[in-house]
């Protein structure tokens, strides 16, 4: 049996992407690098100036690296309608070459998503450090007037910091649950 293309599921998800690391990771990136500016110019109006700046430090460097690696994984994704654009109609290419050029491409598109999969890693990580950051930036300095409403701001921020690892851990923990109720841990071999 003839091996076949693979493709994205959902077809649209390598555009999405694409949007990802073309156009939001770079303005969540320059937008961090403003709110640096901002934080080492006004150092001593914020409550914790030094760790805002890690967190927006690190946000800039997860969103440039979102790009790269995005931008870097795009280069392996394509189509048999891209690879009949290049080589012509594949009913017109001699089979050892047609199996050859289907098996560069499921080989290219494993790539794709191992260097997209830490694209989006970056991207998300990011995401974090800004949460992070802008919530540290909305902590009200200790000589603050009225600070309830700067708290709630910097707790709003904060909340994703909180809710996205858990989300991202709870498929994870549920099955572990599941194998430990199951008996599917037991290594015993006898």
């Amino acid at each position: 049996m003839e091996p076949s293309w693979r493709k994205p599921a959902p077809l649209n998800w390598s555009a999405a992407r694409e949007g990802q690391y073309t156009t939001a990771a770079p303005l969540l990136g320059g937008a961090s690098i403003t709110l640096l500016g901002l934080v080492i110019t006004d150092h001593d109006k914020f409550r914790w100036p030094d760790p805002t700046l890690l967190a927006l430090a690190l946000t800039t460097l997860f969103m440039v690296m979102a790009v790269v690696w995005g931008v870097r994984s795009r280069q392996y994704l394509y189509s048999r309608g891209d690879v009949e654009a290049w080589w012509g109609p594949l009913s017109e290419i001699p089979d050892d070459r047609r199996k050859q050029l289907i098996e560069d491409q499921r080989n290219h598109y494993s790539r794709w998503t191992r260097l997209a999969g830490r694209a989006d890693r970056c991207y998300s990580s990011g995401l974090l450090c800004l949460a992070v950051g802008s919530s540290l930036a909305l902590a009200p300095s200790a000589h603050a007037a009225a600070p309830a409403w700067r708290w709630l701001a910097a707790g709003t921020t904060a909340a994703p910091v909180v809710v996205v690892p858990l989300v991202w851990v709870k498929p994870h923990i549920g099955n572990a649950i599941r194998r430990w109720r199951t008996g599917a841990d037991n290594h015993d071999s006898t």
